[in-house]
């Protein structure tokens, strides 16, 4: 795990599809700039690298084995923190990521039987991918995330928006929380948004008061 002396900060948010996570991210975002932050928001799998657009093109066509999705999420998410995480964090931006490394464990141990632990060692150690300040786990049950992407029928990952593979997603979140080194925060996602946003929103800004 890197130590470096940033002057930005890098807030995560994460959950299983359908935990309001995206939505949140946004708002947080639009907030942030109204208060004058200067804020980056960046999601992964990247858009911009040539692994991120191969696994958003694959993946969910189910295209790729999941040893093949864990070595492309990894190399995007090292291009990722080369090209844009840490510059940002360096001139002093705030960084809002939609999904992270945490993501990549929770899901990828449901299909490579390799550990989340391990999975985010890697990251951590081999390409030193950037700690964030914050992980928020935006925590609903499987059965309202479904209900609440039942009317995104074509953008459906296939392979992961199943409701066996997202109980395993859950509990590997939720084992995070307890068990990481991480500053990882349990959100109730269950609630109206706005509740979940305020929550999110206050924690974020009493951080960054308090590392003034």
């Amino acid at each position: 795990m890197e130590s470096e002396d940033r002057q930005g900060h890098l807030f995560v948010l994460e959950g299983i599809d359908g935990s309001g996570k995206t939505t949140v991210c946004l708002r947080v975002e639009q907030h942030l700039l109204g208060l004058g932050y200067n804020v980056v928001r960046l999601r992964e799998p990247t858009s911009e690298s040539k692994w991120g657009q191969e696994i958003r093109e694959r993946s969910p066509r189910g295209e790729l084995t999941p040893e093949e999705e864990l070595t492309l999420f990894i190399k995007d998410r090292d291009w990722n923190a080369t090209n844009r995480i840490r510059p940002a964090l360096s001139k002093g931006q705030i960084v809002l990521m939609d999904r992270y490394f945490f993501a990549t464990g929770a899901y990828q141990t449901t299909s490579t039987g390799i550990s989340w632990e391990e999975i985010l060692r890697r990251n951590r150690e081999e390409i030193s991918a950037p700690e964030p300040d914050i992980v928020f786990i935006l925590d609903v049950s499987v059965e309202q995330g479904l209900q609440r992407i039942g009317g995104r029928e074509e953008d459906r990952n296939q392979q992961f928006e199943q409701y066996d593979r997202l109980l395993k997603v859950r509990q590997a979140y939720l084992e995070m929380v307890e068990r990481d080194s991480g500053n990882l925060v349990f959100i109730d996602a269950s609630r109206d948004l706005e509740f979940v946003y305020n929550d999110v929103l206050q924690h974020i800004i009493r951080w960054i008061e308090i590392k003034k």
